[in-house]
This record gives structure tokens, sequence and C-alpha cells, in this order.
């Protein structure tokens, strides 16, 4: 009797977990910014994914999630990218502000979506004058992954992450569109490597160890592991 009982009491619990959780909209240019009705899909603690479709192959589109009376959003700034050839696009979002991977953004939540190769990113900032160019564009690894390693000195560089010799598409401190600058501090003159994982909205630039540092360098390395995504 004790064991049913508390079976009984863990699935009401279960349910009023679920009922407790917050309902996401994707809502953007695509559908008047009003979507009430076709809500994302969870598809783990803290994370949800959504498909737009019948959209416009290669049409830019301005988009965010949101709870219905928008008093939560992400990201702060709206997401920008195109539509895919299917005339598709891939929205994710992750809704906590502790994400604890060591990737940013940090205390904010996040906003991914497929890369559906319409273009290329590249690095502007303090570094090179805002101005970008070849020596900053990143390896496109497929499946919304951009890598780059640079060497830079000492000091404080503020940059963002943008289409390649465009600001049509640009990618800030919120993951959004046209948000804050982004930041890193080096200490001394450091080999930095450069992430960018558009599917998980998140991004990385960490100093790669001196040689000599093996086991450091074996844990930074653990960074640079794409995440799948679910569809």
């Amino acid at each position: 009797m004790k064991k049913s009982l508390f079976v009984c009491a863990a699935a009401v619990a279960a349910m009023a977990t679920s009922a407790m959780a917050d309902t996401y909209y994707v809502r953007g240019d695509f559908n008047g910014w009003s979507n009430n009705a076709d809500p994302m899909v969870q598809t783990g603690p803290n994370s949800y994914e959504y498909l737009v479709t019948g959209l416009t192959p290669g049409q830019a589109y301005e988009f965010k999630a949101t709870v219905d009376d928008w008093s939560m959003s992400a990201p702060g700034s709206n997401a920008k990218h195109v539509a895919d050839a299917n005339g598709e696009l891939f929205v994710t979002l992750f809704d906590t502000d502790s994400h604890g991977d060591g990737w940013n953004p940090e205390g904010k939540w996040r906003l991914g979506y497929a890369d559906g190769g319409a273009f290329d990113w590249e690095i502007v900032g303090d570094m090179n004058g805002w101005g970008g160019g070849s020596d900053w564009h990143l390896a496109d690894y497929g499946g919304g992954w951009h890598w780059r390693i640079v060497s830079l000195s000492a000091g404080t560089y503020q940059f963002k992450f943008r289409q390649q010799g465009s600001w049509d598409f640009n990618i800030g401190d919120d993951f959004g569109n046209s948000a804050g600058n982004n930041e890193i501090f080096l200490a001394e003159d450091s080999q930095v490597e450069f992430v960018l994982d558009l599917v998980n909205g998140r991004w990385t630039a960490h100093v790669i160890p001196t040689p000599g540092s093996a086991m450091i360098l074996g844990v930074a390395g653990l960074c640079f592991v794409p995440r799948r995504r679910r569809r």
C-alpha cells in the first residue's frame, strides 16, 4: 500500500512540474511576431527546439523565442538568419542563465539556429581595426561549427563574429544580431582559439596553452567537440 501511495505521489509531482514548465514560442518576421498556438518542443532539461517552415529560401528573417506575454525572451536583441534551401529555419533554445560549460553567452538564455550554409563568418574587432579580412575568416567545419586560431598580443579586445565582408549578419554578447560587443582579456601574448557554434547559440575564445602544458592542452582540446542537434 505504501509503495502504491509513493508511486502515485511521484506521478502527481511529475505532472505538477510539467504543468509549471514555461511554454515558448518562436516569433519573428515570418509570423508577424504573434505566434502563440504552435510552441517549441522540449527535448531535454532546459532545451527546446522548433522548425519554422514555408519560408522563402535564402531570405533573411529576424526572430526570437519568448513566453506568450513577452516577459522573458531570447536573445535580448533579435536573432537574424536566412532560411535554408528547403525554406526552413531550425531554432533551439536553452532557458537557463547558468550553462556551466565554459562557453558564452553565460548568465543569459541561449538561442541558436541551424546553419544553412548561405555564408561564412569572420572575426572583427579591436584586433584588426574592425575590418576583418581573410586572415580572420573562420573555417567551416559543418553542422554550424566555425573555427579559427589567431595570434594576439596581451590586452583587452572587443569583437564580434560577422558575415564575411558584411555587417548584414553579426553576433554580439547575447548571440543576437546588433547586440553589444563580445570581449576577451589576455594577460600575455597568446594563441587564441575562436569557435562559433551556431545551432547551440554559443561561442568561445580561449587561450591555447604553450607547449609543455600537455595536461592542460588535453583538457582545452575537449572544448571543441561538436554537439549534435536533434531533428
